[in-house]
């Protein structure tokens, strides 16, 4: 019986040629690099022990050339995939031949279902996104969040080592997106954000501090539809220089000026000037996959799964998904047939042995993402009332929303108030309440009252106190519970780490309790000395957590 083939084209590139050289250390079948380029395409043969080469255009190919190839397999790993068509996949397919490639294109990754009635016709195997999104970070996600009740959000981020190498159309593939509008789903809502925008610095494993931001991949879609995220679904990227990484930034916001339209054809000039600082940095990439929610005990959770690349070895980690995915066709594995993303079909474990062979070091932790409120009040925490039990506790992101009565600043106290934010007088004006715990003993509270927004950051200070800042302020809280209220009293003030006289503190005795139709109530005055009333908002919240689990 003769040996299966697999039709490996894009095998001379930087990520095909390290497909090839797992497919031929791994895989029982015979290799054949294609390229538009034969020169090319013999030379990644050899150097890569495949079986031979052939000249092949995929976007003029047709389903009959592929049929007289006599190949089981066609992996696609050519790129870039940002606004091509389906041309040859759709050849691939019509002629009867196993598909996969490495797409990273969110538009044609979404596109692809278009080919699934023709691929179920004929019996093929059409996946796309055998790369690093979607298919890495699906089966992450699908390990970190088993049996939970709930998700709140997720975050994933990729960044390769500054020395890794540099295709051009991996450059091509990043600037078609970078500054244009991209569709995301944030805070509760899809809204468009600009590519590369929101640079954040994250910790990944043992790679030190690196730069993330915005980038339009699959995932923006794919995962809100697999994990109906209630919060947030967002990928990111980075390039460990920071002048690259800024630099990247900046074309952004010309193109959102309009002074550059399409920064694409700049492509090979950044690569070359890229190499003038070749030498910087590190040859390491990393990787992190991040969900918030409730886990299978329905309790507040982070789980995180990171991997980290040692040198030289980055650049083959896109390409492991669709080596474990040949594998399974070549061994004939079952896999239905029909066109789809490459989720939900390949596991942590399916991945974990090439993993090993590349020296990539992958590790998840997990943490209960417990209050500050609940820590702080201990034992005492259930002795509060359920709905107040429940404002606290029915995290990692609670919303909430009514109406409360405001008392506004005296004239004295306007300014201070107006320099915190605080809500100007109103019979009832409309509120809404976001509180998200970023880490154990850690919250966020984001407030709308009528038209004023205001924002506090509240953090476990001992037991029976916590802390809350208002900007350069932090205001020390002493906590009390009992069976009809939580009481949160101010007991010292800083700027900073600099203590500030007690003398001059604002006042405020903060109450928590419920409402005869057992909807939370608060009650929320702040005074200063001197100045007399900053405000005072009294009213109830409807805890939107515990009625969308009731819907």
């Amino acid at each position: 019986m003769s040996r299966a083939r697999i039709l490996l084209v894009g095998g001379a590139g930087v990520f095909g040629s390290r497909l090839a050289l797992g497919l031929a250390a791994t895989v029982d079948a015979d290799v054949l690099i294609a390229g538009r380029d034969l020169a090319k395409a013999q030379k990644a043969a050899r150097d890569t022990g495949s079986a031979g080469a052939l000249s092949l255009d995929r976007a003029s190919a047709k389903s009959a050339d592929i049929a007289a190839l006599n190949v089981r397999l066609v992996i696609d790993a050519a790129g870039p995939f940002q606004g091509a068509d389906l041309s040859f996949a759709r050849a691939c397919v019509g002629a009867g031949s196993d598909y996969i490639d490495l797409a990273d294109a969110r538009d044609f990754v979404a596109a692809f279902p278009s080919l699934d009635a023709e691929a179920r016709r004929k019996g093929a195997r059409a996946i796309t996104g055998a790369s690093s999104t979607p298919a890495i970070t699906h089966a992450a996600l699908d390990e970190l969040t088993a049996g939970w009740t709930r998700i709140d959000s997720v975050h994933a981020g990729i960044s390769a080592g500054n020395r890794a190498p540099r295709g051009r159309s991996v450059i091509e593939a990043i600037l078609a997106w970078v500054g244009a509008p991209v569709r995301v789903y944030m805070a509760g809502r899809w809204q468009e954000k600009p590519g590369w925008s929101g640079t954040t610095r994250r910790r990944v494993a043992d790679t030190g501090r690196r730069r993330f931001a915005l980038a339009e991949t699959p995932d923006l879609d794919l995962i809100p539809q697999r994990f109906a995220t209630r919060e947030d679904a967002v990928f990111t990227a980075g390039l460990e220089l920071g002048v690259l990484h800024g630099g990247t930034s900046l074309i952004g916001r010309l193109r959102r000026l309009g002074i550059i339209r399409d920064p694409r054809p700049m492509a090979g000039m950044l690569q070359r000037m890229a190499m003038l600082v070749h030498t910087f940095g590190s040859d390491r990439g990393c990787m992190f996959v991040e969900a918030i929610g409730r886990d299978a005990n329905d309790l507040p959770t982070r789980a995180e799964w990171t991997l980290a690349a040692p040198a030289v070895e980055g650049p083959f980690t896109p390409t492991l998904p669709a080596l474990a995915l040949a594998r399974k066709l070549i061994a004939g594995e079952p896999v239905e047939p029909g066109a789809r993303a490459c989720v939900s079909i390949l596991s942590l474990a399916d991945l974990q042995g090439d993993f090993a062979r590349h020296g990539l070091k992958t590790e998840i932790v997990r943490e209960r993402l417990a209050g500050p409120f609940e820590m702080a009040l201990g034992a005492d925490f259930v002795r509060l009332p359920m709905a107040v039990q429940a404002s606290h506790s029915q995290g990692p992101v609670m919303r909430f929303c009514g109406t409360a009565r405001v008392e506004g600043a005296t004239p004295l106290g306007w300014l201070v108030a107006r320099v915190f934010g605080f809500p100007r007088k109103a019979d009832a004006a409309k509120v809404a309440v976001k509180k998200t715990i970023v880490s154990p003993g850690r919250e966020t509270w984001e407030r709308t009252i009528g038209g004023s927004r205001f924002r506090s950051d509240i953090r476990l200070d001992g037991p029976g106190r916590v802390t809350e800042r208002f900007g350069p302020f932090i205001f020390t809280l002493a906590l009390g519970a009992d069976e009809t209220r939580h009481v949160m009293r101010i007991a010292g003030w800083r700027l900073g780490w600099l203590p500030l006289p007690g003398f001059l503190a604002p006042r405020s005795i903060a109450i928590e309790s419920v409402s005869e139709h057992g909807l939370f109530t608060f009650d929320v005055p702040i005074a200063a000395p001197l100045l007399g009333r900053l405000t005072r908002y009294k009213g109830e919240l409807r805890n939107m957590n515990i009625e969308e689990h009731a819907t």
